[in-house]
This record gives C-alpha cells, sequence and structure tokens, in this order.
C-alpha cells in the first residue's frame, strides 16, 4: 500500500490552506480536476462565473499576506442593498431603514422601541430558544416581519423557530437602539457589518484567487475521490480502488459526506450523522446584455412572492468578467419551496427591470440553472449533540475535520484558510 504522512481530504480552500502550511510530505486529494471546491469559476459565452457570490473578506494579517503574495487583489467598498417595497434601501435592513415607506418605518421603528424597552423590563433573560425569538428581542415584530423573517426562510428553507441563533456570530449586525433610529433618517450605518469592503481578482473570478493558492501546494492529486476511510487500520480508498495509507488524516468533506464514508465507525457516530441536515442552493448564471442592478454588487430580496432571495453582480465589481457593456449575474432561488427556472429567471428580470434598466428574454445571453449540495447548515435544534457526537468521536481517533463543512458550520471563505492553517500548526504541536 502506498503510505503518506499526511493525507488531506479537499481541495477547497481549507485543504488548500493546511497543505500550504504543511508543505512537503502532506498529500492533497481532490475529487474535481481542479483544486478550488466550491470557490472556482467558469466561463459561458464570454461571461464568467462563480459557484454564486464569492467576495473575499481578509481581517487576519497573515491570511492577507499569503492571498496578496500570490495575487492582486484589489479592495472594494461594498455596494449592497435590499429590494422590498419596490425600492432600494442599504444593507444590512435593520440599520437602514431610510427610503422604505413611512408606515413600515413606523413599523418598524415602533416594534425597535417595544423589544428594547421589553428586554430593560425582563432584566436578565435565557438566551433566546430560537432565532426567531432572537430577532424579535434584538429587532422587534416589525423589522422581523419586514425583513428577517421572509428572508431567512427563503435561504435556509425552515422556520425561524426550526434553527437557532448560534450561527448569527459576526454575520448579522445588531446595532443599538439608537442607531436603528438614526438609520431610519440618516445614513450613517451604510458600512456596518463585516463585510464592508472585499478583495476580489481583477480578472477570471475568484477561482483566479484559488488557483493562484494552488500553485504552490507541493503534492496534490486530482480526479481523486476518496470513497472510504478506515481510521483504525489507517488508510482511505479512492473511487478507482486504490488504497493509500496515513500516518494523519485531515479531511475538509463535508461532515455528513465522512460519517458514510467512515468504514468503521460506531452505530452511535453513523445515528448522529444522520441527524446533520444542510440546505441546498440552486442558482442561475445569468448573462445580461445590459449593465444592471445600479452598479451595486448584490442585492436581497425579502419578498415573499419572489422565487429568489438574493442576487449579485460580478460585473459590477470587476467588468472583465463579461463583454462590454454586459453583465454577468448569479441569482439565488428559495429552499422553502421547489421553484421552476423559468419562474425564478422572469421574476429576476422583473427585479432587474425595476431596479432599471429594463431588461427582457431578449436581453438573456446566458441562463444556466447550478446546484450546490451543502450550501448552508442547518443550526436546528439537533445541532449541537449532533455534530459534538461526530468531531468528538474523530478527535479521540486523531482525525481532524475541519473547514466550513468539515467543521459544520457557517463561515466565510477567510475562515476556511484560517481552519486549513490551524489544522496544520495542530499537526505539528503533536508530531
Amino acid at each position: 500500500m502506498e503510505r503518506h504522512r499526511t493525507i488531506i481530504i479537499g481541495g477547497g480552500l481549507a485543504g488548500i490552506s493546511a497543505a500550504l502550511h504543511l508543505g512537503e510530505g502532506a498529500l492533497l486529494l481532490e475529487r474535481e480536476d481542479r483544486l478550488g471546491g466550491l470557490c472556482v469559476s467558469h466561463a459561458t459565452d464570454g461571461y464568467t462565473f462563480d459557484v454564486t457570490g464569492h467576495w473575499l473578506h481578509l481581517r487576519d494579517l497573515d491570511m492577507q499576506r499569503l492571498s496578496e503574495a500570490r495575487l492582486d487583489l484589489p479592495a472594494t467598498t461594498r455596494v449592497s442593498s435590499i429590494f422590498s417595497h419596490d425600492r432600494l434601501t442599504d444593507y444590512p435592513f435593520q440599520a437602514n431603514l431610510r427610503g422604505l415607506p413611512d408606515p413600515v418605518i413606523v413599523q418598524c421603528l415602533t416594534g425597535a422601541v417595544a423589544a428594547h424597552l421589553e428586554g430593560a423590563a425582563a432584566g436578565d433573560r435565557p438566551p433566546a430558544a430560537h432565532f426567531g425569538e432572537h430577532v424579535l428581542r434584538h429587532f422587534g415584530a416589525g423589522i422581523a416581519d419586514h425583513f428577517m423573517f421572509p428572508y431567512n426562510t427563503k435561504l435556509w428553507g425552515v422556520p425561524p423557530e426550526e434553527i437557532s441563533h448560534a450561527w448569527c456570530q459576526r454575520f448579522v449586525p445588531i446595532p443599538d437602539l439608537t442607531q436603528i433610529i438614526a438609520g431610519a433618517f440618516t445614513d450613517e450605518n451604510r458600512a456596518m457589518g463585516y463585510n464592508a469592503s472585499f478583495h476580489y481578482p481583477e480578472a477570471g473570478g475568484i477561482g483566479a484567487f484559488s488557483a493562484a493558492l494552488a500553485k504552490d501546494v507541493p503534492c496534490a492529486r486530482t480526479g481523486a475521490e476518496v470513497t472510504g476511510v478506515h481510521v483504525g487500520e489507517g488508510w482511505v480508498e479512492l473511487a478507482d480502488g486504490a488504497r493509500l495509507g496515513f500516518e494523519r488524516l485531515v479531511s475538509t468533506m463535508p461532515l455528513d459526506v465522512l460519517v458514510t464514508r467512515w468504514l468503521d465507525a460506531p452505530e452511535a457516530v453513523r445515528e448522529a450523522g444522520r441527524r446533520l441536515r444542510c440546505a441546498r442552493v440552486d442558482y442561475l448564471d445569468l448573462g445580461i446584455r445590459a449593465e444592471v442592478l445600479r452598479d451595486r454588487h448584490w442585492v436581497y430580496l425579502p419578498d415573499p412572492d419572489l422565487s429568489i432571495y438574493r442576487m449579485g453582480c460580478y460585473t459590477n465589481a470587476r467588468p472583465s468578467m463579461a463583454p462590454p457593456g454586459c453583465s454577468s449575474l448569479y441569482v439565488e432561488l428559495r429552499n422553502d419551496r421547489p421553484v421552476d427556472t423559468d419562474e425564478a429567471l422572469d421574476h429576476a428580470l422583473a427585479v432587474l427591470s425595476a431596479i432599471g434598466p429594463t431588461v427582457g428574454r431578449g436581453d438573456v445571453a446566458v441562463c444556466d440553472r447550478r446546484s450546490i449540495p451543502h450550501a448552508y447548515v442547518i443550526y436546528d435544534h439537533d445541532y449541537p449533540v449532533a455534530r459534538e457526537t461526530v468531531l468528538d468521536a474523530l478527535a479521540a481517533r486523531g482525525i481532524l475535520s475541519t473547514g466550513r463543512y468539515g467543521k459544520w458550520i457557517y463561515a466565510s471563505m477567510e475562515d476556511a484558510l484560517l481552519d486549513g492553517r490551524a489544522a496544520a500548526r495542530d499537526l505539528e504541536e503533536t508530531r
């Protein structure tokens, strides 16, 4: 049997980062024909698309150096909006009510004040039982009804009561009451949130970034899908039947998939793995023969009647992503009910036309439907115990499962890079 000191499963950003930080002696295995995982790009008829929006947010100095040493990544100030009630307002909704219809602003402000007073009167309270309660406590009923509940139901595919708020972390800004009120009259909160700026390659989409990192990976094999892992005997099996021995194993494949391929997994771990849930995302690669979205990079669509919940425009960040005068977009389809491609396209064109300029079917150069089977980990009420059971069992056997899907969390691209670095450091400390 061919043996290796360290095997890394999965060539996404976490796997690439682990391989870069471990250096020689680590073999990276990727099932696709190139490294990058979901951070890849492809071109169709002159339009370049990512696997939906992949805007890179860097806050760690080491990750900035690692990235910028390999590729020029200009920083861009975010221009992001919510389209609701037939108008555009600034992101995040809860801090930028200005521009909404007066009755909506009144509902949102009175709800926020009521939530603030209720919280002050309640004193110490136990943690919110679910995401819906978390939203009502912090933002009130108006903001919940006009954005938080309909938008997140479309994204996650489950009602607010079915998930916890543990995923929110830095991803859902929580303005205080003064900021909420100020946002109804001023634009001082336009830069709120962790994603106020982003980095993105000048050309080639986010795949250019992954490719630049991958060039420095010492040892990688593409087209090498791991179909079985025998932890006790220390080997992985590939789709072609080959077996590779390992002393140390890092896995970045989705945690639920790893459990199904863990050949000697205890039954309690298998059962826990079956309780891990995630939402898929279907989306459209959309090429339009017009410049659209009024320079916005992405727009949130909470309207419950729309079959789409978000769209973004690569060319408003980098014009090289489409032919001159054209636009390259991603359009994400709601998860809480089945959506027909024609329905999604019609809704996308209606939103684009409402924002301006008017576009129709004749302006569509590309419309390809694609899918991400593992997109958003669902933080339901089984999540903590099921996840801990699997990760603890792996850790007890010296197996590191890391990255967004390996750790089974909601995280950013930079988090994946940081996870890969942390895995490498953990291995070096314990060798």
